[in-house]
C-alpha cells in the first residue's frame, strides 16, 4: 500500500463519480459541455449534472441537473432531454445562452428517444400514436409491427404556441399554428428506426431502418433519403392535411447492400459514408466503411459504385466523423483506442494523444477539434479537449477527478504479452498492488472482458460497478485481464479466430497467460480464480468446469450452454458457431463449447449472479449451472436480481454485487470467513 493512501472499500468503488460517454465541443470551439454522474446510494439512483468549460477562460460552471443526451444547438445554447412530470416522459429542452431555466420544446405524447438539431428545430424519434386494435396484453414474438416514428418540431413555432397558451384563459379556443409533424408518414410500411444521419447543406435526412425491432433483424435493413423543407411543410399544414403537405417531399429508398447503413455525410453533402459487413462471412464479421457518391444512390448495380476505405487499416470502426479535414475513425489497438484519419483511397495515419485515449467514443466539431472521456494508466477517468494541429491534437485535461481521489490507492497497470498454445500472440493487462514485490507469491484472479467483440481498457481505473478490482489489489491479489482471441484491436483474422472454437481457444489464451505469470515466479498456483460478466462470465464458467486451474470462479450473466443461449437470446444470430444446435452435424461443436458439458468433472466452487429479466443471456443459464453443481455437491451460490436485464446498473445493486464477489474470493483465495452480508464500509 502506498504511504498516505488507503484501500478503496466496496462502498468507495460503488460511489465513484463517472462521466457521460460524449463530451461535446461547441461549433466555434469556445466551450465544451459534459455530463457527470454521481451514484446516490441512499436513493439508489444517479444524480446527473451538466457542466460547461470555457476554452479561453479555463473556467467550469455547473449548468443543470437531471438532463441527458446533451447537444449544442448553436454557439450559445444547448439542447437536451429531460423528464416532464407527471407523465415522466422525456422531452426536448433548450438552455438559451447557457443561463437560467431550460425551455421545453416538445410536448410529444410518448418519450423522445433520440434527436438532432435540424433547420429551425429538431428531428427526433419516438413512438407513434396508434389506437389499440386488439384485445389482450401480449407480444407476438419476432412479429410485432414496429411503432417507431420520426418527427420534426419547429423551435420558434413551439415557443410561440407556448406563449399563446400562457396568455389565454382555461377553456378558451386557441388557434395554434402547427409546430410539428411526423416524417415517417411518408413510408409505405411501419419500420423499426435504427438511426438517422442529417445533411443540413441539402435539407436531407438519411433514415436507417430495419423490418422489426429485435436485434435478430439488424441485417434486414432499409435505408431512405428524405429531402424536405420543414418550414414549407408547416406552412402548408395551416391549410391542408399532413398527407397533402408531405406530398412534395422527395423520398428515395436506397438500393444499398443488405445490412448496410448510412454512417456519415461529407461536409458538402455530395458523398455518403456507409458501414456494412459481408453477412455471408462468419457471424459478427468486422464491418467496413464504404464511400459512395450521393448522385449514385439511385443507379443500378450500386455495389459497383461503393469504395471500401477500411481494408488497409483492418480495424473495427467505433466512432466516425467526416469533416473538412477528412474522415476520422476511432478504433481499438490492443487495449487502447486510437483515432486515425482515412482518405478516400483507404490510406490512413494514426494519431497519438499522449498517455491518454478515448474510451469507445469521442466528439468532433466541423473544425476538427475534439472532446472525449479519456483513460490513462496513471490517471482516473477524466474529460479532455483536443485542439487540432498538424500532428494531431493539443490535449488539455478539463477535470480533476484524479486529484479529488488521490487519497485512494488504485494499484498499477501494465500491458504484457505472451504466446498461446497455438502460437497466437496474446496481449493483456496485469494489475498489481502498489507495493508489489516480485520476490513474493501472490494469489491471481483472471478477469476476461465481455463481448467477445471488445477489449480490456489500459487504464488506471477499472470500475465497471460489478467487480471490485481495486479492493482486490489492495488485499494483495494480482488481476490478469487477457485480451483473448475474438476481441478487437488485432484485426479481422484475430477477431475470427474463435469461430467454432469458443471456450476452447479462449482457454488456450487464458491458461497460457497463467503459465506465463507462473514462469515469472510470483504466482501462487493454488490460489487462482476467475471472474467476469457476459462473455467474461461464460469463460469463467468454462474454465471452472473444464479445467482444474481455479480455486473458485464468479459468473455474472454467463452462458451455461449455447443451446439455451440459442433458444433464449435476443442476439442468438451473432453466435460464433456454425449453424444451429438443432442440426445434428453442428451439435458436437455446440457441446464442446458449453461449460455445462463438463459437469461430470466439475469441482470448482462457483458464485453465480444474474438479472432475472436478462434478454441477452437467459437466467435459465444461471439456474442450469446452479442446479447441476448443487446436484454434484460442488459449493455454488446463486444471486438473482429482480427486474434487471443484461449489464444493469443501480448503486445499491452494484454495491451488493461487488461485495458478494469480494467476500467469495477473500474466502477461497485468502481464507477469510464467507459472509456475503457483512458490509465493507
Amino acid at each position: 500500500m502506498t504511504k498516505g493512501r488507503r484501500r478503496p472499500t466496496i462502498k468507495d468503488l460503488a460511489a465513484l463519480p463517472f462521466f457521460g460517454t460524449k463530451p461535446l465541443v461547441s461549433p466555434d470551439s469556445s466551450k465544451v459541455i459534459y455530463l457527470k454522474g454521481v451514484p446516490n446510494l441512499k436513493t439508489n439512483t444517479f444524480d446527473i449534472e451538466g457542466y460547461v468549460y470555457g476554452v479561453e477562460s479555463k473556467a467550469t460552471h455547473r449548468l443543470f441537473k437531471s438532463s441527458w443526451n446533451i447537444k449544442w444547438y448553436d454557439n450559445k445554447s444547448i439542447c437536451c432531454l429531460k423528464n416532464v412530470q407527471p407523465s415522466g416522459n422525456a422531452q426536448i429542452f433548450v438552455y438559451r445562452d447557457l443561463v437560467g431555466e431550460p425551455v421545453q420544446i416538445t410536448e410529444h405524447p410518448s418519450p423522445v428517444q433520440t434527436f438532432e438539431p435540424f433547420g429551425d428545430g429538431f428531428v427526433f424519434t419516438s413512438s407513434r400514436s396508434t389506437p389499440k386494435t386488439r384485445v389482450g396484453n401480449f407480444n407476438h414474438v419476432e412479429n410485432e409491427e414496429p411503432n417507431d416514428g420520426l418527427f420534426y418540431v419547429s423551435n420558434d413555432r413551439a415557443l410561440r404556441n407556448q406563449e399563446l397558451s400562457l396568455v389565454s384563459f382555461e377553456g378558451e379556443n386557441i388557434d395554434f399554428n402547427p409546430s410539428s409533424f411526423e416524417i415517417t408518414k411518408l413510408l409505405d410500411e411501419p419500420l423499426a428506426i435504427d438511426s438517422f444521419v442529417l445533411s443540413p447543406e441539402k435539407n436531407t435526412i438519411y433514415l436507417n431502418c430495419q423490418t422489426r425491432s429485435e436485434m435478430l433483424f439488424e441485417d434486414e435493413t432499409l435505408c431512405f433519403k428524405i429531402q424536405l423543407n420543414p418550414d414549407l411543410i408547416l406552412e402548408n399544414l395551416e391549410s391542408s392535411l399532413l398527407d397533402d403537405a408531405l406530398s412534395k417531399v422527395n423520398l428515395v429508398k436506397l438500393a444499398i447492400p443488405k445490412g448496410y447503413k448510412v454512417r456519415a455525410v461529407s461536409p458538402d453533402g455530395n458523398q455518403i459514408l456507409l458501414i456494412g459487413r459481408d453477412i455471408e462471412r462468419v457471424p459478427e464479421a468486422r464491418p467496413n466503411l464504404w464511400i459512395i457518391d450521393e448522385a449514385a444512390i439511385g443507379k443500378p448495380e450500386i455495389e459497383d459504385h461503393l469504395k471500401c476505405i477500411t481494408e488497409k487499416i483492418d480495424r473495427y470502426p467505433l466512432d466516425v466523423y467526416w469533416t473538412e479535414q477528412g474522415i476520422y475513425m476511432l478504433h481499438w489497438e490492443e487495449s487502447r483506442c486510437f483515432i486515425s484519419r482515412i482518405d478516400v483511397n483507404g490510406d490512413f495515419v494514426t494519431f497519438s494523444l499522449g498517455d491518454v485515449y478515448p474510451k469507445n467514443f469521442f466528439s468532433m466539431n466541423r473544425s476538427g477539434n475534439i472532446a472525449f472521456k479519456g483513460l490513462s494508466s496513471t490517471k482516473l477517468d477524466e474529460i479532455y479537449y483536443g485542439e487540432l494541429n498538424e500532428d494531431g491534437w493539443n490535449v488539455t485535461r478539463l477535470t480533476n477527478i484524479t486529484d479529488v481521489f488521490s487519497h485512494l490507492d488504485f494499484g498499477t497497470v501494465e500491458s504484457i504479452k505472451w504466446i498461446s498454445k497455438d502460437g497466437t500472440e496474446i496481449e493483456g493487462l496485469l494489475r498489481k498492488p502498489s507495493d508489489f514485490d516480485p520476490k513474493k507469491k501472490y494469489p491471481l484472479i483472471i478477469h476476461p472482458h465481455g463481448g467477445p467483440r471488445a477489449s480490456s481498457h489500459f487504464s488506471l481505473l477499472d470500475n465497471e460497478y460489478y467487480r471490485p478490482v481495486h479492493s482486490f489489489l489492495a488485499k494483495g491479489l494480482l488481476i490478469l485481464q487477457p485480451n483473448y482471441r475474438g476481441g478487437l484491436g488485432k484485426g479481422r483474422t484475430f477477431m475470427e479466430l474463435n469461430h467454432d472454437n469458443m471456450g476452447v481457444g479462449d482457454m488456450w489464451d487464458i491458461e497460457s497467460g497463467i503459465d506465463h505469470l507462473i514462469s515469472l515466479g510470483y504466482i501462487d498456483e493454488t490460489k487462482i480464480g476467475s471472474m467476469g460478466g457476459s462473455q467474461g462470465g461464460y469463460l469463467s464458467a468454462f474454465g471452472g468446469m473444464h479445467t482444474d486451474r481455479f480455486a473458485a470462479v464468479n459468473v455474472m450473466a454467463g452462458v451455461s450452454s449455447w443451446y439455451i443461449y440459442y433458444i433464449g437470446s435476443d442476439n442468438r444470430h451473432s453466435i460464433h458457431l456454425t449453424g444451429t444446435p438443432h442440426e445434428p452435424e453442428n451439435r458436437e461443436v455446440y457441446k464442446k463449447s458449453a461449460p455445462i458439458a463438463a459437469i461430470d468433472r466439475a469441482k470448482t466452487p462457483m458464485l453465480i449472479q444474474h438479472g432475472e429479466n436478462d434478454e441477452r443471456i437467459s437466467v435459465i443459464s444461471a439456474q442450469e449451472l446452479y442446479r447441476a453443481l448443487k446436484h454434484k455437491g460442488v459449493h455454488t451460490e446463486l444471486f438473482t436480481y429482480p427486474g434487471k436485464g443484461h449489464g444493469f446498473i443501480a448503486p445499491q445493486d452494484n454495491y451488493a454485487m461487488m461485495l458478494q464477489v469480494y467476500r467469495w474470493f477473500c474466502h477461497y483465495l485468502l481464507g477469510e470467513e464467507l459472509d456475503f452480508f457483512k458490509d465493507d464500509f
